[in-house]
């Protein structure tokens, strides 16, 4: 059952405050923004607003539109200075500025974001709230796998789970565990979402992968930003 793998919470005190405000959380990472102007977007939108309307931010804090992606892989985070999760190509002490100059430079040497098609899956509640994704075919599962591995290989970015990494948008994060009300209402919200996807099979083209920065969950910029 789902409910046994919730864990609201989980990000508090790291990427939000208790009462749903973004905290400073440094980092880069390599993303595909979702365009505005696209049925995929429109759908993301409104599945995070129909669950933010039901909850207050201090139980889910919903992410702003300039922030909904898919992560194509995961960059460094500045607060998470583990050998596992940092690039192999420079020591955990690396400032983050460096860590940021040094992929600036290598993302021109990373080959191109295949086209890949995905599959919306179902609605995966842990500590937080995504749309879980899954390759629409098996050629589309090796082009985006063959391609992680290139960046894993120019980057020096391979973290625990690589070859198991499930492609998910992010609609917001848990902030504290839902009531019993709450738990019901998360309970409605994902068997209707799952039985959509089983009947509807949405597909969509996902986006060209971007190198990022960020401060915040709050927003992913495709320009340096200041460390």
């Amino acid at each position: 059952m789902w409910q046994d793998d919730i864990c609201f919470g989980q990000s508090v005190g790291k990427k939000f405050n208790s009462d749903g405000s973004a905290r400073v959380f440094k980092g880069n990472t390599m993303i595909c923004l979702l365009d505005h102007d696209t049925e995929v977007f429109r759908r993301v939108v409104a599945e995070r607003d129909l669950i933010s309307s039901a909850f207050p931010v201090d139980v889910f804090s919903p992410l702003p539109d300039e922030s909904l992606h898919m992560t194509a892989i995961e960059g460094v985070c500045n607060d998470v200075r583990e050998k596992d999760y940092w690039t192999s190509l420079l020591t955990t002490d690396t400032p983050l500025v460096e860590v940021d100059d040094l992929f600036e430079d290598l993302w021109k040497k990373v080959p191109p974001f295949p086209p890949v098609k995905m599959r919306f899956d179902n609605l995966w509640i842990s500590s937080g709230i995504c749309i879980g994704l899954y390759p629409d075919s098996y050629s589309d599962d090796v082009l985006i796998r063959d391609w992680r591995d290139a960046v894993s290989s120019v980057m020096g970015l391979r973290f625990p789970g690589h070859d198991r990494y499930r492609f998910h948008i992010s609609l917001g994060y848990g902030i504290s565990m839902p009531d019993k009300e709450g738990m019901e209402k998360l309970d409605s919200f994902k068997k209707d979402f799952d039985e959509k996807c089983r009947k509807e099979g949405f597909v969509f083209t996902v986006p060209p992968a971007s190198m990022t920065y960020f401060d915040s969950m709050l927003f992913f910029s495709k320009e340096r930003l200041p460390r």
